[in-house]
């Protein structure tokens, strides 16, 4: 006698569809498909059918095109963990769309076999994971491919390519000081790219993004266990919470209901204790969102969302478009009359509605890339250059492509510098691209979603040949965790609203509050005054011309002076402006802090011990 000879086969409930274990000893399977007249559920193990069970329809459950069926008795959820089923009517083999995991694609990249669903009903503990979500404001974001992040030989993890590997890169990430990954696709989609009538392009779907997908079923490939791949992530997640940090999904839906998308993420909110989404925002009334009983208290990230009355949705409705990157990219470059945009750009704030900044995402250059290529070079990808984006208001610092020469380099290490500073030290929270931190590059390809090779893997060698970069934008992290103006609540005016002396923020240009939104102006002055921010100012003098210029700086509280906080060109940090003017550096940032009187004395005393060459 078989196992499942022991098992009662009864009528189950209309819903929830897909499996749900119901206690230790029930396990109900549900399906819909539209316009079926019967159904049955077939189970494998080792691709043998090893059970066929008639499926209960409308005339026992009273639901048209639903079909579900109970299967009682003991240990019946360990009987059927890990094995294989799929529905079938009239013959046809029917998908679950709500199915857990699934089998047939365990390698990434390769046909494997007949693609069916998975039972997944063991249990996780969650004990000790210290779950805190983190507010909007405090946030810097990680933008992370799971499979691309480790999957290089240099990555030097266990299980290159998977959420084990990412978990192992923890620690790495903590030094950096990112709290919050954005991970790319990670539910089950077929990567194997067709054509309208199903034949291979011989293309991988790399990113993740279209395509066959099943939304509730964490991606096998991505997994060194592909029998349960949630398991998995759910670790990872665990010890990313552990370590104070969130995680946030790339969801993006196509041919689903609104009430099914609704419920997958309810799903990995609960399930996963995931801490917030991307979505497509044409997939469904976003108004719903606001609404949910769980979904309202996880953060949702879309394209552009209307002001909210009062801070309502301010922790949980986020926008993340190009508009930034767009601004932050020409002002770069020095393009002309960009100066105002950029000015607003970097102390932007909505009302309700949190704001997230990047100059750099998965669809584009990398930073690497965009200071050194004036054009897209994606021949790669097989269309001969036709793809991607003609528009990345890049520059290539004088050379296309790896360059060798001094003042090439130079300049293409002062505007990395400059990038991370608009990026990092603006008002909005910042993400970055995974890679950035230490030069990694697609050889100019800005449209790699096909690529599953050495132009997306990133090479963990990097770290060591650009460690300067990883440090500059670590100290920028740490400068920006420790200042209390990024951790303010507070909506900035651009008036003196409490009478302190100048107003909350202000802009100037190279003479103290005479901004120059000329067309032809590259300077800019910016001034967030600390009476409003635990008596810290900070002042940021921005030059994009291609020569140097005095910025003159605003007169600040009686006994203090400005610091030299951060400077792109690399001269001056640590010292005290001893004059009224400070020559800025062609292409060049830097950032000044309020200090006391007597740092005057400290800032000799260091000049004196370089003049003695100690």
């Amino acid at each position: 006698m078989s196992d499942f000879d022991t098992i009662q086969v009864g009528r189950g409930e209309a819903f929830p569809l897909g499996v749900t274990k119901k206690g230790d000893g029930e396990i109900q399977i549900a399906a819909w498909h539209s316009g079926i007249g019967n159904c049955q559920l077939r189970i494998y193990s080792e691709n043998k059918t090893v059970k066929k069970i008639r499926m209960y329809g409308r005339e026992d459950i009273g639901f048209g095109d639903i079909f579900s069926v109970s299967l009682r008795g003991e240990g019946v959820a360990e009987l059927l963990q890990g094995l294989e089923y799929e529905f079938v009517s009239d013959g046809k083999v029917l998908p679950d769309p709500f199915a857990r995991a699934v089998s047939g694609r365990d390698r990434f990249g390769r046909k494997g076999g007949k693609v069916r669903s998975r039972f997944v009903l063991d249990e996780f503990d969650w004990t000790g994971e210290d779950w805190v979500r983190l507010p909007a404001r405090d946030m810097v974001l990680y933008q992370c491919h799971v499979r691309g992040f480790t999957r290089h030989s240099s990555s030097g993890v266990k299980a290159p390519g998977t959420f084990a590997g990412l978990r192992e890169k923890i620690p790495y990430l903590k030094e950096l000081g990112v709290n919050t990954l954005l991970l790319l696709p990670v539910y089950d989609f077929d990567e194997c790219m067709r054509d309208e009538n199903g034949v291979e392009l011989g293309r991988v779907n790399y990113w993740g993004y279209g395509g066959d997908a099943y939304y509730f079923a964490p991606k096998a490939s991505y997994s060194s266990c592909p029998e349960n791949p949630g398991a998995e992530l759910k670790s990872m997640i665990k010890s990313l919470h552990q370590n104070g940090m969130n995680v946030i999904l790339d969801m993006y839906f196509t041919g689903l209901t609104p009430e099914v998308i609704l419920e997958c993420l309810r799903y990995y909110a609960l399930q996963f204790h995931v801490d917030g989404f991307r979505i497509n925002q044409d997939c469904m009334e976003t108004a719903w969102l606001r609404r949910d009983s769980v979904l309202s208290h996880v953060k949702i990230i879309g394209n552009g969302w209307a002001d909210q009355p009062g801070d309502e949705g301010a922790e949980s409705m986020l926008e993340m478009n190009d508009g930034f990157l767009v601004d932050a990219r020409r002002y770069l470059k020095s393009d002309e009359g960009q100066t105002e945009h950029f000015y607003h750009r970097f102390k932007e704030q909505r009302r309700g509605v949190g704001l997230i900044h990047y100059i750099t995402q998965n669809n584009g250059f990398t930073l690497r890339d965009l200071i050194s290529y004036d054009v897209k070079h994606n021949e790669d990808n097989g269309e001969k250059n036709a793809d991607g984006t003609q528009y990345n208001y890049s520059w290539n610092c004088g050379f296309e492509g790896p360059s060798r020469r001094k003042t090439v380099l130079r300049t293409r290490e002062k505007q990395e510098k400059n990038a991370f500073v608009m990026l990092l030290l603006g008002m909005a929270s910042p993400m970055i691209l995974a890679g950035d931190e230490f030069g990694n590059s697609q050889k100019g390809n800005n449209n790699a979603y096909c690529q599953d090779n050495l132009i997306t893997w990133l090479d963990w060698r990097l770290l060591e040949k650009n460690k300067e970069t990883f440090e500059f934008v670590k100290m920028l992290l740490r400068f920006r965790k420790n200042h209390p103006l990024y951790h303010s609540d507070r909506m900035l005016t651009g008036m003196d609203s409490k009478g302190l002396g100048a107003p909350d923020v202000s802009c100037h240009g190279t003479e103290p509050w005479v901004a120059d939104f000329s067309y032809y102006s590259r300077e800019l002055g910016i001034m967030y005054y600390g009476s409003y921010f635990e008596d810290q100012t900070l002042y940021f003098a921005f030059n994009f011309h291609w020569d140097s210029h005095d910025f003159f700086l605003p007169g600040i509280e009686a006994g203090r002076r400005w610091e030299v906080a951060i400077d792109t060109s690399g001269q001056g940090v640590g010292e005290i402006v001893e004059k009224k003017a400070y020559k800025m550096a062609p292409r060049s940032i830097a950032v000044f802090k309020s200090g006391p009187e007597q740092a005057k004395k400290e800032n000799k005393k260091k000049s004196r011990k370089r003049a003695s060459g100690k």
